[in-house]
């Protein structure tokens, strides 16, 4: 999709003390790898070719510093200005707001103190927007949740699946954003961040897949995991960890009357995959590559098609559960890269939504699934349209000491 019609700033929020950290500076100027956590953020939208200006939000005490310590020292022209911020987050969104461009066409708001923000999380944030109008980037719970009352007893325990953790950038409509801050000051809106305050408006809010390492420096140890993932290492600070590789190879039979389901997206065609399950091929080879690569067998051994319970289920649950038994062996998905091999139809339309459902169910973010389709020049049984195969390479990793709950 092209964004070159349109006019993309970037308000990047940093104008918070960090009492948490403990520090005598503020967090955003804590150094990692001899640079400013701030200077690492800006970077990110200074680099990415979509973004056509930055402005920095600020406490007055800092503007000086930041402008010779950091804009001058490390060149960032995409800073068009830096405004002073108020006592709370959401006066510092505003004044960002009311000061970045008048051609502008859709904003991200991000926190100056999330320093790993991806160019595909920036991507798919604009991408997003302009379908939606307003997105937020987020990543499913991986932990249960516990509601608890005053007294400390739990009164409820909801189910993860509706669950994400918001991050930054969140995306909207210029126009649409900054009218429903206006009526947020002018009105005394309650809200904790940009999305709420959308839904609090009655506007939808599109939730878009993350990433887990997007994390936002709060407390002292927040440092020591940014500096650990950025060396691609883990948060135990710098354990080698059993990497091992599996690979996942499956093909199903086209016929009609059939629903064509690939990737849990189900794709407009004349004909459907035939199998026990709802054949996705995708994603039966993803499952075997992911069982292969921890020796769990292959998903024939788990989900046998003699086995009605499987009757017609949506591989989207058998993966699920293929996730789990990984979990339970404590290893997590490093990245997967898949191949369809199939004459028709096109696949690219559909591909996003593949990796998106990939990614929610395994836990890890988009940008480490990777979906290529391809013909086969008309040669096999691809190539006649008499079926579909996929193949499937995955990477997993071991931690031996961290477990998730």
């Amino acid at each position: 999709m092209a964004y070159r019609d349109k006019y993309i700033s970037a308000i990047i929020v940093a104008a918070g003390s960090g009492k948490r950290m403990k520090s005598n500076i503020s967090k955003q100027f804590i150094k990692i790898d001899n640079k400013p956590v701030l200077t690492h953020t800006i970077e990110k939208f200074q680099n990415n070719e979509f973004i056509d200006e930055i402005v920095l939000v600020l406490k007055d005490t800092d503007v000086e510093y930041c402008r010779n310590n950091i804009v001058d020292k490390y060149k960032l022209n995409k800073i068009k200005k830096l405004v002073v911020g108020g006592r709370e987050r959401y006066k510092s969104v505003h004044e960002g707001l009311k000061n970045v461009s008048k051609k502008c066409d859709i904003v991200l708001i991000h926190d100056g103190a999330r320093p790993n923000v991806s160019q595909e999380i920036i991507q798919r944030s604009i991408m997003e927007t302009i379908k939606h109008k307003a997105c937020v980037i987020g990543v499913p719970v991986i932990n249960t949740i516990k509601i608890v009352n005053e007294n400390g007893e739990i009164t409820s325990t909801p189910q993860r699946k509706s669950i994400w953790n918001a991050q930054t950038p969140q995306c909207f409509e210029y126009k649409l954003i900054l009218d429903a801050y206006n009526k947020a000051v002018n009105n005394e809106i309650e809200f904790t961040d940009d999305s709420m305050l959308m839904e609090k408006l009655g506007h939808k809010v599109k939730m878009v897949m993350g990433d887990y390492n997007n994390i936002k420096i709060t407390i002292p140890q927040d440092i020591k995991l940014i500096k650990a993932i950025n060396d691609d290492k883990d948060c135990d600070g710098g354990m080698n960890f059993n990497m091992r590789v599996g690979l996942g190879y499956d093909v199903h039979k086209l016929v009609e009357g059939r629903k064509l389901i690939l990737g849990g997206v189900q794709i407009d065609h004349s004909k459907g995959l035939l199998g026990h399950s709802d054949a996705d091929v995708l994603l039966h080879a993803l499952m075997d590559s992911m069982l292969g690569a921890v020796g769990l067998g292959d998903i024939g051994r788990h989900f046998p098609d003699t086995d009605q319970r499987y009757k017609d289920i949506s591989s989207l649950d058998l993966l699920e559960h293929v996730y789990t038994l990984l979990k339970d062996k404590n290893y997590a998905v490093v990245n997967v890269d898949c191949t369809v091999s199939a004459q028709k139809p096109k696949l690219a339309p559909y591909v996003i939504k593949m990796r998106e459902n990939i990614a929610k169910i395994i836990h890890t973010s988009v940008d480490r699934i990777n979906i290529k389709a391809t013909t086969t020049e008309k040669l096999g049984f691809e190539g006649r349209e008499e079926g579909m195969s996929a193949q499937v390479i995955c990477m997993v990793k071991e931690n031996n000491l961290i477990k998730e709950d």
